[in-house]
């Protein structure tokens, strides 16, 4: 073998050393990889479980709460059946139904008192307006127009009032309604 050839084998060998180390390296990082995957797998899959765990616990906390509800929706029903079908017992003879009408009799009084007071209040306020009235027109107090004058300033203030109102229930109904 000639020197050539010693030295061609010699670079050839250093080649596949190099390539050998490259794969190396390649398979070292890939190995890498996979136990970094493997670690969050792992991780993934008690997430899961305690996801499901919970999950478990929760579904029997709504059972239950159903159950419950189910249970005081029964017995409200029952509740109800019951206070229906008991029988009430109402008697009317004579004593009660002359309790009844002196009741009665008694809240017509109150009530026909109170009428007369109420009248007799609108009495006096009447007779106070009337004599402030009096004393107005003696004095020559106040702001007196003609009648003709009074109705047409009447028409146009309730012309004017009405339009407003109109126009108010229009802007309304195309601003707030639609």
């Amino acid at each position: 073998m000639s020197q050539k050839d010693k030295y061609n084998n010699l670079v050839q060998s250093i080649k596949d050393d190099e390539e050998k180390e490259k794969e190396q390296n390649r398979f070292d990082a890939t190995l890498e990889q996979t136990k970094e995957a493997h670690s969050l797998a792992r991780k993934t899959l008690d997430a899961t479980r305690e996801a499901n765990e919970a999950n478990t616990k929760t579904l029997k906390g709504l059972n239950a709460a159903t159950q419950s509800a189910d249970n005081a929706i029964t017995g409200i029903c029952g509740a109800i059946v019951k206070a229906q079908q008991t029988p009430v017992k109402t008697r009317l003879d004579d004593e009660s139904l002359k309790q009844l009408h002196d009741s009665h009799t008694q809240w017509l009084g109150q009530e026909k008192q109170t009428l007369d007071d109420h009248h007799r209040q609108q009495e006096e306020s009447w007779q106070k307006h009337s004599q402030r009235l009096t004393d107005i027109v003696k004095n020559n107090e106040g702001v007196w127009i003609s009648t003709k004058l009074f109705y047409i300033v009447g028409s146009l203030s309730l012309l004017s009032i009405i339009t407003i109102a109109i126009e108010i229930a229009f802007y309304v109904y195309f601003h707030w309604i639609q």
